[in-house]
């Protein structure tokens, strides 16, 4: 239970549209007695919210953190595990993401990653040395067409590339190779990658979006930037397999990440209202440490700097705002 919380209907805070996930967990439907605000609303909430140094959001965070379910996480302690963690943060034992042999049984299964938010995306963190192969293994087993990377570059210095910065280059990672094919810079902050994936016989391609430095004075714009390329550069396959997301530890921006993305895919398909605790309970349910209270506040920023920008709510992408927003470079032959 939750504290005692039993409430049943739609203005008592729910996802009413959220089903079982296909891994294998319920969906919150009671939480608490915060509503959800619409969408006309959101603005002039996200102000009170603010006010006076934040107080009410708060408030209403620290009542959400009271109201987080106690999961069991222990196979990232095994002592087999232990040093596959860059943190004390692993992922939860009901929602872990489980690589296969190839004969699709679990055997020497984990990776510190999670399934999150019905399983549109996997929450990790940025690979170790010991870990790439791991790492590609589940971007393969779970048929990944996105990673998002949210990596400034004075974090890199401490992490391990997956992928060679070199367009043309061959790495291997077990029976894995990973070419960057193409690469170019889009705005400010955020560098795409083209990759071709090979397992034995067969080719994927896979886009990686890396913000590699973030501007204190607009993190929330930049944060929508991110969010608007991503859906002008993956079209139809987001909805087929899962969002890699990662930064440092697969704490905090993969949290605001995947938030913000989730609640504007929810207003682009007409949802009348925001659901931000709820949402954010979800995902506190899902991976430990993952969102603060510094966190839920830049979520309710990014949101409220979403609707200012009144981008359309139309899943359909004009192909002229496609073409617009197109960059030019060259890929390898």
């Amino acid at each position: 239970g939750r504290g005692g919380f039993n409430v049943k209907s739609y203005d008592d805070l729910i996802f009413s549209d959220i089903t079982a996930s296909a891994i294998g967990y319920t969906p919150i439907t009671t939480v608490s007695k915060i509503k959800p605000v619409k969408i006309d609303m959101f603005q002039n909430h996200v102000h009170e919210l603010l006010r006076d140094d934040g107080i009410e959001l708060f408030k209403e965070y620290t009542e959400l953190a009271a109201l987080v379910s106690s999961c069991i996480a222990t196979v990232g302690n095994y002592p087999q595990n232990v040093e596959k963690n860059r943190t004390s943060t692993i992922p939860y034992d009901f929602n872990r993401v489980k690589l296969l042999d190839e004969t699709g049984i679990l055997e020497g299964s984990y990776i510190n990653a999670s399934h999150v938010l019905q399983n549109r995306y996997i929450i990790t963190q940025f690979p170790q040395r010991r870990t790439m192969v791991d790492f590609w293994r589940m971007v393969w087993e779970q048929n990944v067409t996105t990673i998002i990377m949210l990596a400034p570059l004075n974090e890199m210095k401490m992490c391990s590339r997956y992928y060679s910065r070199q367009p043309g280059r061959e790495c291997v990672y077990g029976d894995i190779k990973i070419t960057v094919i193409a690469t170019f810079i889009d705005g400010q902050n955020m560098k795409i990658r083209h990759f071709v994936v090979s397992r034995k016989k067969e080719n994927r391609r896979i886009t990686q979006f890396h913000v590699y430095a973030w501007n204190h004075l607009s993190i929330a714009q930049d944060i929508v930037d991110c969010i608007k390329s991503v859906k002008l550069n993956v079209h139809s396959s987001r909805h087929i397999s899962p969002i890699v997301v990662h930064s440092g530890s697969g704490v905090e921006w993969s949290g605001i990440f995947v938030l913000v993305d989730y609640l504007i895919q929810k207003i682009e398909i007409g949802s009348e209202v925001i659901d931000v605790p709820a949402a954010t309970l979800n995902l506190l349910d899902e991976r430990m440490s993952i969102i603060s209270k510094k966190a839920y506040g830049l979520v309710y920023s990014c949101l409220h700097e979403y609707l200012k920008r009144n981008i359309p709510t139309s899943n359909d992408i004009s192909t002229t705002e496609q073409q617009e927003h197109s960059l030019d470079y060259e890929e390898l032959p």
